[in-house]
């Protein structure tokens, strides 16, 4: 073999090596996941065999079928990716709670206990989801031999999530520099800051993206409709778009909407807000557009007093937490007073009360007048997108009647052009858009509200409907 193809075959290898040496690595993956992955492969070891010969089988008396091929090796396939998919979800996992684990930190910031034996402790509480399996791995490095500022120093270089590799980073670089107590907490509470501004804008701008997806979904029925008049069913399956996009990109934003900001609702609330629109559009369908709207009306005012209810209560538990900073700052452990406060910030508190537990009073009045400005900050950035999506609402919401009137201007070309096509096909499309219209400012609904969907956008998207036919 020439030189040439030995250093070209070399990197192959040696990228190769790495990637199965990190598949097996505990301390990369975390013990959680190799033990599934292990077994996943032992499944997938004897399946495919079984499979492949099953297709060659079938090759030999039938002929190759390229499907059945592909379900063959799609075990592989995804035995492959797992890895890589798994790495980027306990990422986002992580980033979501980086805040909150940050704020459960602080209260023991000027404790003897050590940020490692604490992380590992996040473990056993609850609300932490995603961060047990960071946990998980920090854990193994101790238990293998490690100190803990190496094993701090491991986990910085492994974990997936950039925030939390530079909190460690920045943490364990100040620990050895002789920072004080304070100086540490410092550190993390601007970690914490940082990662609220980050969580927020990135929501907002991936609201601008399915909005606008939306919206230029709708615009290109205005361009593509014309197809129609060929004779083909395409237009017809232009339509799904806006009626697929809008619903996932909500439930996406749902998914990855930040938790501090808001008061935080239960599941319960959250699925009859969001069945509104979509039961709009079923009786748009099935009875009429006039009677669509009737049921946009009154849910609105059952929505809308919900969410004035809901305003009160979030005000509430904020003046409750500031009244448990004054307490705790007496030298007393609020805990009832941060009970009523849960919902300013459910996760984060609760992880709180259970640090006070075992840290006491010292350093609680700091972390909880650290919390109360990260909250104060998340609301600020929670207006912020509200603001963002009423004008992303206003945008969709006007795309719909454009839609509309461009379908009747062509219609009314073809009737009297008959040559030119069926009429029945554009009033067909026009139908069917203007009973998904409700579904349209769903996104910008969810960027605005988050869990308690508001059904105003819907609303007047079903008004304008209405005044343009």
């Amino acid at each position: 073999m020439n030189l040439k193809a030995r250093q070209t075959i070399s990197p192959m290898v040696e990228s190769i090596y790495t990637y199965t040496s990190r598949f097996w690595t505990i301390d990369y993956y975390g013990p959680e996941f190799i033990s599934f992955m292990r077994i996943a492969t032992i499944i997938v070891l004897t399946v495919t065999p079984v499979f492949l010969l099953i297709n060659v089988v079938y090759a030999l008396i039938v002929g190759f079928n390229i499907l059945l091929f592909i379900l063959s090796v799609a075990p592989v396939v995804v035995l492959v990716v797992a890895p890589y998919f798994w790495r980027f979800i306990v990422k986002s996992g992580v980033d979501k709670e980086l805040p909150a684990v940050l704020a459960y930190l602080m209260v023991y910031t000027k404790s003897p206990i050590h940020i490692a034996d604490l992380i590992v402790k996040l473990k056993d509480e609850r609300g932490f989801f995603w961060f047990r399996f960071e946990s998980s791995r920090l854990k193994f490095l101790l238990d293998s031999g490690l100190d803990p500022l190496a094993a701090l120093k491991k986990l910085a270089e492994t974990t997936p999530s950039k925030s939390f590799s530079s909190v460690l980073r920045d943490y364990t670089n100040a620990q050895i520099l002789g920072a004080s107590r304070s100086q540490l907490s410092l550190i993390l509470f601007n970690h914490a800051l940082n990662s609220i501004r980050e969580q927020w804008r990135a929501h907002i701008d991936f609201g601008k993206i399915v909005a606008e997806g939306i919206i230029a979904a709708i615009v290109s029925l205005i361009a593509l409709t014309p197809v129609v008049l060929i004779g083909g069913s395409l237009s017809v399956l232009i339509l799904v778009v806006p009626l697929v996009v809008a619903p996932a990109g909500a439930l996406a934003m749902l998914a990855t909407r930040p938790s501090l900001g808001e008061y935080k609702l239960g599941y319960f609330e959250t699925l009859i807000t969001l069945a509104v629109p979509f039961t709009a559009v079923l009786i748009n369908f099935k009875v009429s557009l006039e009677a669509g709207l009737a049921y946009l009306i009154g849910m609105t005012i059952v929505v809308e007093s919900i969410a004035i209810g809901y305003r009160n209560l979030s005000h509430r538990a904020f003046q409750e937490l500031r009244i448990a900073i004054d307490e705790a700052k007496l030298g007393y452990i609020p805990e009832e007073r941060l009970s009523r406060a849960e919902r300013a910030a459910i996760g984060v508190i609760r992880a709180i009360i259970s640090a006070s537990r075992v840290a006491g009073t010292m350093g609680l009045s700091d972390a909880l007048t650290q919390l109360y400005s990260l909250i104060d900050e998340a609301r600020r950035e929670a207006k912020s997108a509200s603001v963002q999506a009423s004008i992303l609402a206003l945008i969709s919401i006007a795309s719909v009647p454009m839609a509309i009137y461009s379908l009747q201007l062509l219609a009314s070309a073809i009737q009297s052009m008959p040559q030119l096509g069926n009429v029945s096909s554009i009033n067909e499309i026009t139908t069917i858009i203007a009973s998904t219209a409700p579904l349209v400012a769903l996104p910008a609904s969810v960027l605005q509200r988050g869990w308690l969907i508001t059904p105003v956008y819907p609303l007047l998207a079903q008004i304008l409907v209405l005044l343009i036919l």
